[in-house]
């Protein structure tokens, strides 16, 4: 049975009583945008949505792809969990049948809300902070120690699988996770290639397969506490800290390696780390050992401090997600619900405000990589994310190269203005990331060689030439039956309404002016013309 998509999960989850089994999420309302449409995270295998329900705030995840097992999963990473009561992990609910979607359920999981940032988020605060730092380096050090003791693999150890709370680290996203009874070798995922080794694969599911993120942890953070200088410049859009896929590929070629060779405190670990990187999966070692320096494998490749830097062969590039170019459409519709990097050059910027009743105007920029008149790819940012840039979109934007890390959103299409849109939502300053022209075609190319996305149902497009926004809330049994397709409605018609407000009323002069004719004058005219020709083949 396919899972239900996004556009599926959006709509169903405007109307909590009816989405939802579970007693406490039909009390809860879903965290929304300024148009009034669910905010959704994507994870991996599910989407998260932000629940408050009277009691508490929760983080609501709902699979759009299928985990085996995932029931027999959940209930032995709970039971573990459980047991080992941690403050480095929070408490769940797996439930089977968790939300209606097509007159069927779907499981979901209900995880306790972690208020705090993303590690990602967080380092942007406190790069500069080396006790912070170090702090939260000696965190991973203990959950990595107890990890191993336990015999416990998390399986995605990275920037946004991490949560730091008043300096305290928590790990979030137990999809992959890796506990005593399951069987080895049996993964469905293969985490972050930002903190993976280069040869990771699902069949590598089992007990030691967080050593080489720990170890990449370990020493990025050290690496900061050492220079600040170092996270603004290798931060890759706040997807990692100092390391990416390509470094780990290629140490000898890596900027980060050789910058790290040149640090007395840390020439000797970033040896140790390029051996590691080299070596086969069975061969790394536990944290423990790489900071004492035992069990080092041997080095293939050995890597040295170059005193000029010598131009040399680059590896295709290594994304931590897809790549879409910005200018192919047809291709990021495959990739709707999904994280994926957009890289593309930056060709309007159009603001809007919108008002919701008495509440003051939320202002918002739509920033297109083509005109919008047309099927265009675009980046959304709505008030709470332009609150977080420190430099604001304006008309000097227009030209840049860009690439931006977020899930697409499900597609708006307006036919009396003619428009298809996508979109990626910015929430944090660090998901768009300006390079140059040069990188963006390096990054472009690696397009070529991309495995094709997953098979998956088509998603529906939301069309909004007749659509108008239902009343809200909670009502009788017979608008309960109609609430999904009213939710498509509600969808369409409010994005709609955010994109045509920065958008012209009429239609551009390029376009024919039949179009803002109107249909009988059109029928007319046609008829007397086909009457005028008829009268002339007479006459011949």
């Amino acid at each position: 049975m396919p899972y239900p998509q996004i556009t599926e999960y959006q709509e169903a989850v405007q109307h909590p009583l009816q989405a939802f089994v579970d007693p406490e999420l039909k009390q809860g309302t879903v965290a929304e945008n300024n148009l009034g449409l669910p905010l959704v995270m994507s994870g991996g295998f599910a989407l998260t949505y932000a629940v408050t329900t009277p009691r508490r705030k929760c983080a609501v995840r709902c699979f759009h792809r299928e985990i085996p097992e995932i029931q027999r999963k959940y209930d032995a990473i709970s039971k573990v969990l459980r047991a080992l009561a941690s403050g480095y992990f929070v408490d769940f609910d797996f439930q089977q049948s968790g939300i209606n979607i097509r007159q069927k359920v779907f499981p979901i999981v209900r995880m306790d809300w972690v208020e705090g940032d993303t590690l990602g988020v967080w380092l942007d605060k406190h790069f500069d902070d080396p006790r912070a730092l170090e702090r939260t380096r000696a965190d991973f050090v203990d959950i990595a120690r107890l990890l191993a003791k336990k015999a416990i693999a998390h399986g995605d150890i990275q920037n946004g699988n991490v949560m730091v709370t008043s300096g305290d680290v928590r790990l979030i996203d137990y999809d992959g996770m890796f506990v005593p009874g399951m069987r080895p070798g049996n993964g469905s995922e293969t985490g972050h290639k930002h903190f993976q080794h280069p040869e990771r694969r699902a069949a590598d599911f089992g007990p030691a397969m967080d050593r080489f993120s720990f170890i990449a942890l370990d020493l990025s953070l050290k690496a900061l506490i050492a220079d600040k200088t170092l996270y603004p410049e290798f931060r890759e859009g706040g997807e990692t800290i100092v390391f990416k896929a390509n470094d780990f590929a290629d140490p000898p070629n890596s900027k980060i390696f050789q910058r790290l060779l040149k640090m007395p405190k840390l020439k000797d670990q970033a040896q140790n780390f390029a051996a590691v990187c080299g070596a086969p999966l069975a061969a790394i070692p536990t944290l423990d050992e790489f900071l004492a320096g035992r069990n080092m494998p041997v080095a293939q490749r050995p890597v040295a401090a170059s005193p000029t830097p010598v131009a040399k062969p680059r590896l295709a590039y290594i994304p931590a997600f897809p790549v879409v170019d910005a200018l192919n459409f047809s291709a990021a519709m495959q990739y709707i619900g999904d994280r994926v990097e957009l890289v593309g050059r930056i060709v309007e910027i159009t603001r809007g405000a919108r008002k919701r009743g008495k509440a003051p105007a939320k202002h918002y920029v739509f920033i297109n990589f083509g005109s919008w008149r047309g099927n265009v790819v675009k980046i959304s940012i709505w008030s709470e994310g332009l609150a977080k840039l420190k430099e604001q979109p304006s008309n000097a934007w227009v030209g840049r190269w860009v690439s931006v890390t977020g899930l697409i959103d499900v597609p708006v299409e307006n036919k009396r203005q003619r428009y298809k849109h996508l979109s990626i939502t910015v929430q944090e300053e660090g998901q768009i990331q300006e390079i140059d022209e040069a990188e963006a075609g390096f990054r472009l190319a690696s397009i070529a060689s991309a495995p094709p996305p997953q098979a998956r149902s088509a998603p529906r497009v939301d069309r909004t030439a007749a659509a108008t926004p239902p009343a809200t809330g909670r009502g009788s049994r017979k608008r309960a039956a109609s609430g999904t397709r009213r939710a498509g409605r509600k969808h369409a018609a409010q994005t709609a309404a955010a994109a045509a407000s920065t958008q012209p009323a009429t239609a551009p002069s390029g376009q024919p002016t039949s179009a803002r004719i109107p249909r009988w004058a059109q029928v007319l005219a046609m008829l007397a013309v086909v009457a005028m020709l008829v009268s002339l083949l007479l006459v011949t």
